[in-house]
């Protein structure tokens, strides 16, 4: 990553450190996202992004899609936890999405939207064998 952090927003002047974040898109996802870091809100795209952080003291994530309160996923980062966090949109944007430890969040709601995008086929085949057998008779 080549771009700078983006400054801690909120009055404080002690160490700091910096917090690594990947966000990556659901099966749907909106246009980007927006991160929220002790309240400060910041509109980004999808990808990696460095934040400034106090390096003393915890210090609350959020992340949700588009300008909304769509796929939100939040965590409190304490100073003893690494300063990196992945963000992973759900399946359907009416699911909260995940957050946590690079490796460690999964996307929720996949098996409902292979289920919507499985049944759906599935009954519209059932209601074609239906009609054939009942214009044969």
């Amino acid at each position: 990553m080549s771009e700078a952090p983006i400054p801690y927003a909120g009055d404080y002047g002690g160490p700091m450190r910096i917090l690594q974040l990947h966000t990556r898109r659901g099966v749907v996802a909106k246009a980007g996202v927006t991160v929220g870091i002790d309240g400060a809100h910041y509109h980004q795209g999808w990808g990696r992004a460095a934040f400034e952080i106090p390096a003393d003291r915890p210090v609350h994530v959020v992340v949700s899609q588009g300008a909304g309160q769509i796929g939100v996923a939040a965590t409190e980062l304490t100073p003893e936890q690494p300063s990196a966090l992945e963000y992973r949109g759900p399946a359907a944007l009416y699911l909260a999405g995940t957050i946590g430890a690079p490796g460690t969040v999964k996307q929720r709601g996949c098996l409902v939207q292979l289920a919507i995008f499985a049944l759906f086929p599935l009954m519209a085949l059932a209601l074609v064998i239906v009609i054939v057998i009942l214009l044969s008779r």
